[in-house]
């Protein structure tokens, strides 16, 4: 398959996992544990990407800019396991169980590597914080992800 196609493949998965782990975020931490807002659930990437003054700007600013930075995030690790499925895929790597440790991987490269080291707000962590980010990443995020790039390459 062409790397165009691919890397088609992906983003759509990267936009469906992005849907996805709102979607998980919504229900859990909004709906059952009270943890957060759903302004505060849509602003969370702006202001992990822009620092804790993103929450100052205009409302519909701060929304629009944490959708496009969450949303192309989602993308980019799409496109990325899209690209490396045709390799998984030769060595008879199934897809759910590439998506459970990319999942992971995406997790700690995002959270413990770029934003310590790039972000003005750099996370904290609690044990919902961790449980959620791990949760979240692999079963809402990665393996949708997975699936649709599974489905879609042949």
């Amino acid at each position: 398959m062409q790397t165009s196609a691919q890397i088609r493949i992906g983003a759509l998965a990267g936009l469906v996992g992005g849907l996805t782990i709102w979607a998980y975020e919504l229900v859990v931490w909004v709906h059952y544990l009270h943890l957060r807002t759903v302004r505060g659930l849509f602003e969370n990437s702006a202001a992990l990407a822009f620092g804790p003054s993103a929450n100052a700007w205009p409302v519909p600013m701060a929304l629009v800019v944490s959708a496009l930075v969450h949303f192309a995030t989602a993308m980019v690790w799409g496109v990325l396991f899209s690209v490396s499925w045709p390799a998984l895929r030769k060595r008879q790597i199934e897809a759910t169980l590439a998506a459970l440790c990319f999942g992971i991987l995406a997790w700690v490269v995002m959270h413990n590597i770029v934003l310590a080291i790039f972000s003005p707000n750099p996370p904290t962590y609690t044990v919902y914080s961790v449980l959620n980010g791990l949760v979240s990443h692999t079963f809402a995020f990665a393996v949708p992800v997975a699936l649709i790039v599974k489905r879609y390459s042949k």
